[in-house]
């Protein structure tokens, strides 16, 4: 392993470092990658493939291009450490690396060393082992600006879903503590009541929703669609994990409002429901996919057209918001009574409801509206601009 030259990508405030290593080197650790990350699309099997072209090609000596790692370890490699110290470090802790682009000729270079070794040829597999092979190692690097590379990078191919990519990037935290807050992985009914805790998957939808600025699940992706979401991305202060922070904003946003209700004393027969409410309390209503990907896109629109700069300015919002109404509960009854005629009128009840939310916190959190951090108006004009678009 030689280290060729190293450039800072201010980007995403990291170092690219560019490596030649053999075939057989690379293949040494490789597997243990694969185990550990499985980052991206799952592996092309079908013999008609172009990978399995580039295998026979592979065997006969042909050059590929670099393969793109990170090295997600934090201070460990800057622009004072050593060529020695890199190749030393990168030896001893291949475990710490991610194929952020080149999982398929990854997996092809496996294939034909087998083949190989299957062949018993040992010339023609010592000669595949030693052929050179070009990396690119990102060092540094923190989740969000891993999901910003490895998307800016497979945008030539049909790569996993934006949604699937976060989900495995992220699955890591789920059962651990992120500034108070729990990504839990049970299912609804199991789940602890507690405004502390959202379940993972919902989390992720509502975290694609904000960079989608869409609520509505994107059922496929063309190229249009990779190239407004990179231009949202781009936006971003990369620096951060934006995940971390959409997750801890919308939380902080639960625990207020949950001060806001009195639920236990309501009685939900006063008010005429045909059947039973959307939810008897915060946790129920809020707790959810609906309300995370309504929440997700609002905030993302609102960024876009400038009434939001950060989730540091939104979180800030929290202390401003009130109740409205002539009662205390009157707002979340009215949420619940929005949620109902969405119910009765919508051929799909789970997109309508994901597009009342969306308009729900867009009225709440938009400075220039009427609703602006008044629950009671937000819930009624929510529904007022849903219905103005179905």
């Amino acid at each position: 392993m030689k280290v060729l030259s190293r450039i800072e990508d201010k980007r995403i405030t990291s170092w690219n470092i560019f490596v030649e290593i053999t075939i057989g080197e690379y293949l040494d650790f490789a597997m243990d990658i694969l185990e550990n990350n499985d980052l991206q699309r799952k592996r092309i099997k079908s013999s008609k493939s172009v990978y399995s072209l580039l295998k026979t090609d592979l065997k006969r000596g042909c050059v590929i291009p670099p393969l793109v790692l990170a090295l997600t370890e934090s201070g460990i490699i800057d622009e004072k450490t050593s060529d020695e110290q890199i190749v030393q470090y990168l030896n001893v802790n291949p475990q710490n690396l991610m194929i952020l682009d080149g999982l398929q000729r990854t997996y092809t270079m496996i294939a034909a060393k087998e083949e190989l070794e299957k062949e018993c040829d040992s010339r023609n597999l010592n000669e595949f082992l030693g052929q050179k092979l070009r990396l690119e190692v990102y060092t540094g690097i923190n989740k969000f600006g891993i999901l910003y590379r490895m998307l800016t990078l497979n945008t030539g191919q049909t790569p996993m879903s934006t949604r699937h990519q976060i989900e495995i990037l992220y699955k890591n935290l789920v059962d651990k503590d992120i500034d108070g807050v729990k990504l839990v992985t049970e299912t609804e009914g199991k789940i602890k009541p507690s405004v502390k805790e959202l379940k993972f998957k919902d989390a992720v939808e509502g975290f694609n929703s904000y960079i989608y600025r869409d609520e509505l699940p994107i059922d496929r992706q063309d190229l249009l669609d990779n190239i407004k979401m990179l231009e949202n991305l781009s936006r971003e202060n990369t620096q951060i994990d934006l995940f971390k922070e959409f997750i801890c904003s919308y939380v902080m946003f639960m625990e207020k409002v949950e001060k806001l209700v009195d639920t236990e004393n309501l009685c939900f027969e006063e008010y005429n429901f045909r059947g039973d409410p959307f939810g008897e309390n915060i946790i129920k209503v809020f707790n959810g996919s609906p309300a995370l990907t309504g929440f997700g896109a609002a905030i993302g629109r609102l960024k876009d057209f400038g009434k939001l700069s950060s989730f540091e300015a939104l979180n800030a919002m929290f202390e401003g918001l009130k109740t409205g109404g002539n009662e205390e509960n009157e707002w979340f009854v009215e949420l619940l009574l929005g949620l109902e005629k969405v119910r009765a009128e919508s051929k799909k009840i789970g997109n309508g409801q994901r597009m009342f939310f969306q308009y729900f916190f867009r009225e709440l959190f938009n400075s220039e509206s009427d609703s602006y951090l008044n629950l009671y108006n937000a819930a009624v004009n929510c529904y007022q601009k849903y219905r103005s678009q179905v």
